[in-house]
């Protein structure tokens, strides 16, 4: 198979990046390093943390409602099922906003860091701008709240006594 021509005009207009290295020393380009990493780790600690609240909200949901189910409709374990679920649904989502608030911590850390390095560093950085990396963390943290909202709401409506 004949190879294609090489566009020689888009080559010349294309002019190769010249990296200009970061201005720290040694030393303290390694110490940069390793609080990028730490602020990075920290902040899939703090994601983990908010799928593991949620998951684990949405489960405490469904065994609150198998209790209510088989508890006397009168009796001092249904409404105590019904307390447990609106204290943990405001539990839960102040903990997915502080893990948030941690995470956007973590995050301007690592903007300071990034700062100090090379300039093929920040170009990789600014690929992506921060109003849209803001938007997909607070559109994920609008989907997780309102899960637990709604996991709550049918929990109610599911014990709610029948007529």
């Amino acid at each position: 198979m004949a190879k294609a021509p090489k566009n020689e005009a888009a080559e010349e207009v294309a002019e190769p990046l010249t990296v200009e290295p970061s201005d720290l020393d040694e030393l303290t380009h390694a110490e940069m390093l390793e609080l990028y990493r730490a602020s990075a780790d920290t902040i899939r600690f703090a994601k983990h943390q908010q799928w593991g609240t949620l998951l684990g909200s949405l489960g405490l949901f469904v065994l609150l409602g198998l209790t209510g189910d088989y508890a006397s409709k009168a009796g001092f374990l249904f409404k105590l099922c019904m307390i447990i679920s609106l204290v943990l649904s405001v539990g839960a989502i102040y903990s997915l906003v502080i893990y948030q608030f941690w995470q956007n911590a973590e995050r301007e850390k690592m903007n300071l860091i990034a700062e100090r390095f090379s300039n093929l560093t920040r170009m990789i950085r600014g690929l992506v701008t921060e109003r849209e990396r803001n938007f997909h963390r607070y559109v994920l943290l609008f989907f997780m709240i309102t899960s637990i909202v709604l996991a709550n709401w049918l929990l109610i409506v599911f014990l709610a006594p029948r007529t």
